[in-house]
């Protein structure tokens, strides 16, 4: 966008490649496409977020909020949502 740091615009898009990269490994691996499309699975991408934070790699983590900010679900526990 206009007006953002210069590095800033090149971690985004040295994130987005990397983001990239990491999903068509796992594609490739697990033989996944596009079942995060499906409308039934956000209280699993939610967990699995979970589970990725607790493993640490940031990449995997941004993946799942990629998919969760894609369908317009919070990463919030569903405790946290219905307190709201």
């Amino acid at each position: 966008p206009d007006g953002l740091a210069q590095a800033s615009s090149r971690l985004v898009q040295d994130f987005a490649r990397a983001l990239a990269s990491k999903l068509r490994a796992a594609e490739q691996k697990y033989g996944y496409r596009d079942g995060w499309l499906t409308q039934d699975w956000e209280a699993e991408c939610r967990q699995h977020l979970r589970e990725h934070m607790a493993k640490g790699d940031p990449l995997d983590v941004a993946i799942y909020a990629a998919f969760m900010w894609q369908r317009g679900w919070s990463t919030a526990d569903v405790e946290v949502e219905q307190s709201r």
